[in-house]
């Protein structure tokens, strides 16, 4: 496959993230995993992102970063103001990099497929749009931003981008149908986040010891969450199910391990609040290299988002971890999960709580659920994630030079 890459004229790849790269969330890490496949196989890519972040160690990668708002020094999850200006960055940038040089292709995420869509036709550079979320779904998840106008406004972007688009790339089968419903003639690929090994940072990573001395395990079973402390992520099942889960005084321990520093301290506050110190720890953001530890610590992993139809990057972890697992019963998981790899139960406490209690009175359960987790995950290799990369390049190229109606236009 780098043959193919390597012997092209032009194999510089223009990259346009609108996210801070790299810090351990979504988005962020499906994006990374791009880059790595794209500089396996022989291209190099120049990625334009957010100042915020730091940079992954992959071999072909040339990070340009737009300057620093003043007085922002990240970016939360989801629409900001400051999104909003870095993105105007981004897209002069975009401009002064297209002035310089000649690229095989743009490949463009979220937002910023709005701008790239229109480089790409100034330009005639094929456009790649990497579609991780439908941003108008996005928008619902953020109450103040759940207004009608707002989420007219992003409908619009986003046909206007899938439009101007070459090949859209998806992560999910609800965002394919989303694709076909708005031009049932674009070319779409899916390309599941299933390539999830973090070799691109240094960081000391603690044994799974340390980690049981460090949050007093004494031997307890261990249910791990890892993600996001959005409202949307189910926090609120999670500290639900250990209310259950402490009223029947279970001797286990629940492992809240992600968030942002303020969303962290108020779920530590509402975790003393419950009085639930016992039984929960809010273990806060930890290098990705770290999360593989904490994964190796647990009995159970967790996720118990409440709402959404992406289905969330950490399954795919999750499925290759030898863990058996516990979702909540929505359709963000059941296009990846079924009763036969997961145990599957209703989104809401005592559910999301009788399913902890059962996977830990249940061996045989949990054994059968690994196993069948274990051998789906056998077709998740670097090796497919890497053939459909270089696809989504060959259709836009392909597509550019065949005349498509986006080029043409």
């Amino acid at each position: 496959m780098g043959e193919t890459a390597a012997t092209s004229e032009n194999r510089r790849i223009l990259m346009v993230a609108p996210q801070p790269i790299f810090e351990p969330r979504g988005t962020p890490f499906s994006v990374t995993y791009r880059i790595r496949a794209l500089c396996r196989l022989g291209y190099e890519v120049d990625l334009l992102t957010y100042p915020y972040g730091r940079d992954p160690k992959i071999k072909g990668l040339h990070i340009t970063r737009v300057p620093k708002l003043p007085g922002v020094s990240g970016v939360p999850i989801g629409p900001s103001l400051a999104k909003v200006f870095l993105d105007e960055l981004l897209a002069i940038w975009l401009a002064a990099f297209l002035v310089r040089r000649r690229y095989l292709c743009i490949w463009s995420h979220e937002e910023a497929g709005f701008f790239c869509g229109i480089a790409s036709r100034l330009t005639k550079t094929p456009h790649i749009y990497d579609m991780h979320s439908d941003l108008c779904q996005q928008i619902k998840n953020f109450k103040p931003y759940r207004i009608k106008p707002i989420i007219w406004l992003f409908d619009k972007i986003e046909r206007a981008i899938i439009r101007t688009s070459d090949v859209v790339l998806t992560i999910c089968d609800d965002l394919v149908d989303r694709v076909r419903s708005i031009d049932p003639e674009k070319p779409v690929l899916l390309v599941e986040n299933y390539s999830t090994a973090v070799d691109f940072l240094d960081d000391e990573v603690p044994t799974p010891q340390e980690l049981r001395d460090l949050h007093q395990v004494d031997g307890r079973p261990v249910a791990l969450y890892i993600g996001s402390l959005e409202p949307y992520q189910g926090i609120d099942i999670l500290l639900g199910a250990a209310s259950y889960l402490d009223d029947r005084n279970a001797d286990c321990l629940l492992l809240i391990v992600g968030g942002r520093g303020e969303q962290v301290d108020a779920l530590r506050k509402e975790v003393r609040n419950r009085k639930l110190e016992r039984i929960v720890h809010a273990v806060g953001t930890v290098p990705p290299a770290v999360v593989g530890a904490y994964i190796e610590l647990s009995d159970i992993l967790l996720t118990a988002r409440s709402r959404g139809t992406n289905v969330p990057l950490k399954l795919y972890s999750y499925m290759k971890s030898g863990r058996p697992i516990l979702a909540t019963n929505i359709y963000s998981h059941t296009q990846l999960l079924d009763d036969k790899i997961a145990l599957l139960v209703d989104p809401e406490p005592t559910a999301f709580g009788r399913g902890i209690e059962q996977l830990i009175n249940n061996p045989e359960m949990k054994k059968r659920l690994v196993a069948a987790a274990t051998e789906k995950s056998k077709a998740f290799s670097d090796e497919v994630f890497e053939q459909n990369i270089q696809q989504a390049v060959r259709m836009a190229t392909e597509n550019m030079r065949a005349g498509s109606p986006c080029a043409a236009s």
